[in-house]
């Protein structure tokens, strides 16, 4: 259900940046598509100019003059998840996001998320430490005795009495060296001459606990289920809830809805947003991160408009 004052926030933001960008030559085009941003600013001259860098914060240097998305956003919105959907919406349609936002501490929690490191927790000596995202992971059961296929979840500690939901912190890591669930061809043993291991290994923790360890990001693709502790899947004939085990399959629990797989203590475990692969630049190696970190950055404007419409 949409909030009024949010929905209100919104327009308000829209309209103050449509005249704006109006008054500045744009041509304003306004969709009342759900599927596409409440207005679209363009040019006369789409495709050959350059401008300078932006005065609000986005990207410094000259840009390729490109359709401008107006997103409107209420201080509620300002989450990673929302933020990378509206960026590769976007960069998905040849667009930059013009954010719009109504005070400076709005603003700060955005450029928290999308500056340096772009779309990132944090990112020291190149290992990144990311946001949960809202996809769940499936896992590649075809070593299993029965296959089924599924999706990861973990068994939280207390989940009767308003216990909140674990924390998941998804972060790359030089350690363990060896051998770890991988996919794609990843060589998972090999070091380089540090004794490091070539590919990072990305580490699940929940609540602090380490929960799950792969091979780098490129092999969130179908990892094997043995990586996580269960794995879920609604059958597609009975419709109930099976939880099984990583390791065999072996069923331990069996519910009729999702609601009810909670309340029996097992959580999906999200995907990770890893930048290269939510802006669509790679699943990963090579130069994927710096590409999309460099995307990320070019790929969105901020205006802040004050409640006078300033």
């Amino acid at each position: 259900m949409s909030n009024p004052l949010g929905d209100a926030t919104r327009r308000r933001l829209t309209d103050a940046a449509a005249a704006r960008l109006a008054a500045d030559g744009f041509a304003i085009t306004r969709s009342e598509s759900r599927a596409e941003p409440p207005a679209i600013a363009k040019t006369g001259d789409e495709g050959g100019s350059e401008r300078g860098g932006n005065e609000h914060g986005g990207t410094d240097g000259p840009v390729e003059e490109r359709p401008l998305a107006i997103e409107p956003l209420a201080a509620d919105d300002v989450t990673p998840t929302t933020l990378v959907s509206r960026v590769a919406h976007a960069l998905d349609r040849d667009r930059r996001v013009l954010f719009v936002v109504a005070d400076e501490s709005v603003a700060s929690a955005l450029r928290s998320v999308l500056e340096d490191p772009p779309l990132l927790v944090a990112e020291t000596d190149r290992r990144r430490t990311f946001y949960a995202g809202p996809d769940r992971i499936p896992v590649d059961t075809t070593g299993l005795r029965v296959d089924t296929g599924g999706y990861a979840c973990i068994r939280v500690a207390d989940p009767i009495g308003g216990a909140p939901d674990p924390a998941f912190r998804w972060r790359e890591t030089g350690t363990p060296i060896g051998p770890v669930p991988s996919v794609g061809g990843v060589d998972a043993g090999a070091v380089d001459e540090t004794g490091r291991p070539d590919v990072p290994r990305l580490v699940c923790a929940v609540d602090g606990r380490v929960r799950g360890v792969l091979a780098g990001v490129q092999s969130l693709r179908t990892p094997p289920s043995t990586a996580f502790p269960y794995f879920y899947r609604r059958d597609p004939e009975d419709k109930r809830f099976r939880v099984r085990r990583g390791d065999d399959g072996s069923v331990v629990e069996s519910v009729g809805g999702f609601a009810a797989m909670r309340a029996a203590g097992f959580v999906p475990i999200p995907m990770p947003l890893v930048p290269e692969h939510a802006v669509g630049i790679g699943v990963g190696g090579g130069n994927a991160r710096e590409d999309a970190a460099e995307t990320i950055r070019g790929a969105w404007d901020l205006l802040v408009v004050d409640h006078t419409g300033r």
